[in-house]
């Protein structure tokens, strides 16, 4: 680093955490004030979160734009494990928590910071719109994955191994390196994102990595059935595909090569899209426009009607439920599957043929 004088360049000296007498402590608060120091945006919602299960503390927790958790463990001399491993284990606790408790955590660290009317879900939606991110590309479920961030002075090179192997099996890990420079009285602090290296290219922050040959194309079906899945909703993933292809042969599918979802098609065209998850499927019917109600919907369904007024606590915590939305020449059915959906109904079964012609009759 040079600080420029007129048309001459001065060095300014690199110096250490530990040298300089700051303490771990130290980064935290510059990192918990400026997390883009971390090199994406994100909403720290606890410091020093306390984890009963192993009676041990995350440095910070975090949310990224993708409604995702981040644990950000910090160490102001050289990053070396077992900090992998303690980071590991914290994320496996934090993949157990529910909107709720992500809630009850952010307004207990918010209301140490004196704001006494916070609201999760205010906050959240305000932190994703200044990140740039549409309110209809934010998804509805908290959690879906957890993320991991490991900050320092210097990067060990077994931690350096370690994490590119789990990066290769798709467990989205980064390593970021601190500097720490000194000019008189005034320190100047720089950070680099050493994993993933620099040389990747197209990788969008807080999404799992690209690497190898992509496992939702190589095998899609095991991506999403066993990776985005959880039990319940593989389960009835695999009811929905048998009951289209055992009652409407005219659909071509199920397309699995997304990463985030899965599609059948009509003469070529998408019909069906189905947003894969851990707690919920969500399925979006493209049909003809005006020959659909959303409230009849609800009522023969029998699910909730989903409004765009609701919080995203709301939201997350409501059944399964069912909005449409116009979008020109065709309608929108969105309905979201929870675990108490039941499949088996007729009413149901009924429901896709509806979609299924309505569909076909406006392609003709």
């Amino acid at each position: 680093m040079f600080k420029v004088r007129g048309n001459k360049l001065e060095k300014i000296v690199e110096t250490g955490f530990e040298l300089e007498g700051k303490l771990e402590g130290d980064l935290e608060s510059w990192v918990e004030n400026n997390p883009s120091l971390l090199g994406e945006d994100l909403l720290i919602i606890g410091r020093q979160v306390q984890i009963p299960e192993v009676k041990d503390k995350i440095d910070l927790l975090a949310m990224d734009v993708n409604s995702n958790t981040v644990i950000i463990e910090l160490k102001r001399g050289e990053i070396k494990d077992p900090v992998d491993v303690q980071s590991l284990k914290y994320a496996s606790y934090v993949s157990r928590w529910e909107y709720a408790k992500l809630e009850e955590q952010a307004r207990a660290y918010y209301l140490e910071r004196n704001e006494k009317d916070f609201n999760f879900n205010d906050k959240y939606e305000k932190f994703v719109s200044d990140a740039g991110v549409e309110e209809e590309h934010i998804p509805e479920d908290f959690n879906r994955e957890q993320r991991i961030i490991i900050a320092g002075s210097h990067i060990g090179e077994k931690l350096g191994s370690v994490a590119l192997w789990l990066r290769n099996h798709h467990i989205d890990i980064k390593i970021v390196e601190f500097s720490l420079f000194k000019d008189g009285d005034n320190y100047f602090l720089s950070s680099q994102i050493i994993i993933p290296p620099p040389a990747v290219k197209g990788e969008d922050i807080g999404k799992r990595p690209i690497v190898g040959n992509r496992p939702w194309i190589s095998n899609g079906e095991v991506w999403h059935l066993e990776e985005r899945c959880g039990k319940a909703m593989k389960e009835k993933l695999i009811q929905l595909n048998n009951l289209i292809n055992e009652n409407i042969e005219e659909v071509d599918g199920p397309f699995w090569e997304q990463k985030f979802y899965v599609s059948f098609k009509v003469e070529n065209h998408n019909w069906l899209i189905v947003d894969t998850s851990k707690n919920s499927l969500i399925l979006t019917f493209n049909v003809k426009a005006g020959v659909m109600n959303a409230k009849q919907l609800s009522s023969e369904l029998g699910v909730k009607l989903f409004e765009g007024s609701l919080t995203r606590s709301e939201k997350v915590q409501l059944e399964s439920s069912i909005d449409l939305e116009p979008r020109g020449e065709h309608d929108r059915v969105r309905l979201r599957i929870k675990e108490e959906f039941n499949l088996s109904s007729e009413s149901f079964l009924k429901f896709i043929k509806n979609c299924f012609l309505s569909f076909k009759e406006s392609l003709n």
